[in-house]
């Protein structure tokens, strides 16, 4: 009697991680997501998407979730081309460097870093490139010309 119970306690587990894994964090809000009013967004360095979620794998997580949804306008997929780190020209060191004694880095776990994202589109073979902070929160919205389609 108690191995049937808990046996089922596991498979219902296991179907509920199931069912939520399915649905990637964040893929219902960036559907309700509005286009950018500054055509600068995003495709600049001075004005990245910031897509900071909790602890940084969140963050990359949810940058990627967001990334691989964007189409254009005209609905062509980007395909990614490449992922590189730049430097963050907005950033600014502040005057009491508090860091992790084991690994030297800053406590408030920015770095100065944006990733910057390379993408063709597929029909047109435009290349379009974008700029992500992932270790600040900010408004997001989507980039002029880009719109976001639920990934599958």
């Amino acid at each position: 009697m108690k191995l049937t119970f808990v046996k089922t306690v596991l498979y219902l587990t296991i179907a509920l991680l199931f069912v939520s894994a399915t649905t990637a964090l964040g893929q219902k809000e960036f559907l309700s997501l509005q286009t950018s009013a500054d055509s600068s967004f995003g495709y600049t360095t001075q004005n990245p998407m910031r897509l900071k979620k909790g602890n940084q794998q969140k963050s990359m997580e949810y940058a990627y979730n967001f990334l691989i949804g964007l189409r254009t306008q005209d609905g062509q997929t980007l395909k990614l081309l490449s992922r590189a780190t730049v430097i963050n020209p907005s950033h600014r060191e502040s005057k009491i460097k508090l860091t992790n004694r084991f690994t030297g880095m800053p406590l408030s776990g920015n770095l100065g870093l944006l990733d910057r994202y390379e993408f063709l589109t597929v029909n047109t073979k435009d290349t379009v490139r974008l700029y992500v902070d992932t270790y600040n929160k900010g408004e997001l919205y989507l980039p002029v010309g880009l719109k976001y389609e639920h990934a599958n």
